[in-house]
């Protein structure tokens, strides 16, 4: 990996972040009813039949009439169901729960597609075009949901991609919960730290390149930048207008790593840290950094949204495209401080001293 020397002014972003952060549940979050993501087994969903809703006979039996609940995604109903959530862009998801400072409330119905999450293409969508009736079994499901899993990386439930008949593209809209009261439009200039952890599948192993990809849009409706993985689960990013570029870190599928995005959004870089998951040893490794200070060639704005791109249907080589597990999403927000020509000596004078102190024994950074 190529190494960027810092620029001067880049120890006073160093020790902005050493200094004032701001750390923040997202919600997003970790997907659990309280903040703001519902499962059957925690209570069913009234349908508002409202207009856009599509309906599913129940047990897709005409007879039966509708299913009374707002409709899974791929599943004609969740009264059999328990764990798989309903789709996100059905209901308001992440938009309550009492979870970091939440509003409190409960799961509602809403016009699809008018809440924080947006079906773009596939998932739901492609699932509706049968509406009443639902062609699909157990399996082949396209959605984006919470779902109780036992594996999870804390608390018991985890977001799922599923896209088993065709790509889906899927929208979340940052708000200020998730930066802890800070207005994602107000954002531009800082120094955005994302974290969260991911297990993805080893049914598309076969198929090397990229399956899914994390988008980071900013106010001006631009890619700034993104985050993903091939089949066989190895850790990839893209900076606007590039090309997918395959890192040599490979993510385990029997446990959890951790993925880490800088995004300086006055210096228009990003940076991605990871601690992999290795299944051979059943260990997490250490953090390591596979990009730092990547120009993005273009001017970032706030960061406003999040956007999951997920390849399905018939992938190349057999592979077939199942489970992508995320949880425990957080953000760091720290003030990006480009000090007076004149300072940079007792910037650099400060941090160096931090470094050595840190070298005896003393402070950690």
């Amino acid at each position: 990996m190529k190494i960027v020397p810092l620029k001067p002014y880049r120890f006073a972003c160093v020790l902005a972040a050493m200094l004032w952060p701001q750390v923040a549940g997202a919600y997003l979050g970790s997907f659990e009813e309280q903040d703001g993501y519902r499962l059957p087994v925690d209570g069913q969903i009234l349908s508002a039949f409202l207009a856009g809703d599509a309906q599913f006979y129940l047990n897709n039996i005409d007879a039966n009439g509708y299913t009374g609940v707002v409709p899974l995604g791929a599943y004609p109903n969740t009264l059999g169901d328990g764990t798989h959530g309903v789709d996100l862009s059905r209901y308001n998801a992440g938009d309550y729960g009492t979870n970091g400072g939440g509003p409190g409330g409960t799961a509602t119905d809403i016009v699809d597609n008018s809440g924080l999450w947006r079906a773009l293409a596939g998932g739901r969508l492609n699932e509706d075009v049968d509406a009443p009736y639902y062609y699909g079994g157990s399996f082949n499901r396209d959605y984006v949901q919470a779902y109780r899993y036992p594996g999870a990386h804390s608390g018991a439930s985890v977001l799922n991609l599923l896209a088993s008949d065709t790509d889906l593209s899927y929208a979340y809209s940052l708000d200020s919960r998730d930066f802890k009261g800070t207005a994602p439009s107000t954002t531009n200039g800082s120094l955005i730290q994302m974290a969260f952890w991911l297990c993805p599948s080893d049914w598309d192993d076969t198929d090397t390149d990229n399956i899914l990809g994390l988008a980071l849009r900013d106010s001006m409706d631009q890619t700034v930048f993104q985050i993903g993985y091939t089949g066989d689960n190895m850790l990839q990013y893209r900076i606007p207008g590039g090309v997918w570029q395959t890192t040599a870190s490979r993510l385990g599928t029997a446990g959890w790593s951790e993925i880490v995005v800088i995004l300086d959004t006055v210096n228009n870089t990003a940076g991605v840290a990871i601690s992999a998951f290795d299944d051979t040893t059943s260990t997490l490794g250490t953090q390591t950094y596979v990009l730092a200070n990547q120009a993005l060639g273009l001017d970032a704005g706030a960061l406003t949204g999040l956007q999951w791109d997920l390849r399905g249907g018939t992938l190349n080589n057999g592979a077939a495209s199942f489970k992508n597990y995320f949880d425990d999403f957080t953000f760091t927000l720290s003030p990006v401080v480009v000090p007076e020509p004149g300072s940079l000596v007792l910037v650099f004078w400060v941090v160096v001293a931090a470094v050595l102190q840190r070298k005896r024994g003393g402070l950690l950074i």
